[in-house]
């Protein structure tokens, strides 16, 4: 018998195929259990509120809760008018806002709006002005006052709100009021932006397996 030749008429080389696709199967497999494991990347993906007719407005002073409560009883409130003086949007696409028109005489306005966040919040800042003054409350906490006297943007601005929001619905309300010593023209107009995890697909586990595994049964055939 020529000895060159191996057990059941295998060549040496044939011998070298077999360790080579052994070899590239290992690795597939090893790249197989790797992904499986993977875990999703999150990036960051912005939600923006603006001031609009959206939020709900009265010029009278509201019952306890107005500030608090998602589920406050609001009849009687109407939408919030947007200025006609001032066009619209007035502040980066948010529309300036009151009870009724900017040169009302109407001195105090109580404001409301409602917004739904998916997912958790990474980052979240709210930007824009009062004319004159303002206490604004995000989910019942106070996270802006101002009471001066003097028409101004919030600040320091923007303002870091991260820490009073939560998934799901949230609640913004504003007490505003305009310093008449100037005449009338009141103005309230703000902006949210906030910041949530958008999860990147990855391939599922068994989807990378099936794939190994086809890689691994065409390796076998080569060395068939």
């Amino acid at each position: 018998m020529d000895r060159t030749a191996s057990v059941q008429g295998k060549t040496p080389a044939d011998h070298s195929l077999s360790r080579t696709a052994a070899r590239r199967a290992k690795v597939v497999l090893i790249a197989v259990a790797f992904v499986a494991g993977v875990v999703s990347t999150a990036n960051a993906s912005t939600l923006t509120f603006n001031t609009d007719t959206s939020w709900l407005a009265t010029n009278a002073a509201p019952a306890a809760g107005w500030n608090t409560n998602l589920l406050f009883n609001t009849a009687g409130w109407t939408n919030a008018f947007v200025s006609t003086v001032t066009p619209a949007p007035c502040f980066n696409g948010a529309d300036c806002i009151w009870y009724d028109n900017q040169t009302s005489a109407t001195q105090f306005a109580w404001l409301r709006g409602t917004f739904t966040i998916s997912g958790t919040v990474l980052t979240a800042f709210l930007d824009g002005g009062v004319d004159d003054d303002a206490d604004i409350y995000l989910n019942g906490a106070l996270v802006y006052s101002v009471h001066d006297g003097f028409a101004g943007n919030f600040g320091p601005s923007p303002l870091d709100v991260a820490a009073f929001l939560v998934p799901g619905v949230n609640l913004i309300a504003v007490a505003a009021q305009d310093n008449f010593a100037f005449g009338h023209n009141h103005l309230f107009v703000a902006q949210l932006n906030v910041q949530t995890p958008t999860q990147t697909a990855v391939p599922e586990p068994t989807t990378m397996i099936l794939l190994g595994t086809g890689v691994i049964a065409a390796l076998r055939r080569r060395r068939l």
